[in-house]
């Protein structure tokens, strides 16, 4: 419980400074990401060595695609006004987007399950998005107390 309370202080400090370098800001969520995921998949310190480094190729792996894909298009909620052949394109590119990030994930489950057990993999991936989510809401949370 204590570690949770310091991942949120982690999260909450990340949203209140808008001046730091997005580097910096980057690196704060990851260390609260690598302390969150830990903590929710109880791993022991021979799990831990052994998944770190494969988390953070797929990690990596996974970032790499949203950033060409989102390069390409732009990040999503960007209202753009596409034409007909552009939405198309569009539309077969983010289906492709997404057929690739399955085939990432499909990839590193056997490497995962290597060091995980199969319940601790189906934890992985509900603290991936209970994480994404605590972010989005810290996030609100910001945008809403400067109105």
């Amino acid at each position: 419980m204590k570690r949770l309370l310091l991942i949120i202080l982690i999260i909450a400090g990340f949203t209140a400074s808008n001046a730091q370098p997005q580097k910096e800001r980057f690196e704060r969520i990851h260390a609260a990401k690598v302390s969150y995921i830990t903590d929710k998949l109880n791993l022991t310190s021979e799990q831990a060595a052994r998944f770190w480094p494969v988390y953070n190729q797929y990690d990596d792996a996974i970032r790499s695609l949203r950033r060409s894909y989102f390069d390409k298009y732009g990040q999503p909620g960007q209202n753009k006004t596409l034409s007909e052949a552009e939405s198309r394109k569009y539309i077969d590119d983010n289906l492709n987007f997404q057929e690739a990030q399955l085939n990432l994930k499909r990839k590193y489950k056997d490497e995962f399950l290597k060091v995980l057990t199969p319940q601790q993999l189906a934890q992985l991936y509900q603290a991936e998005r209970d994480f994404k989510g605590l972010l989005l809401q810290q996030l609100k949370d910001k945008n809403e107390t400067k109105k």
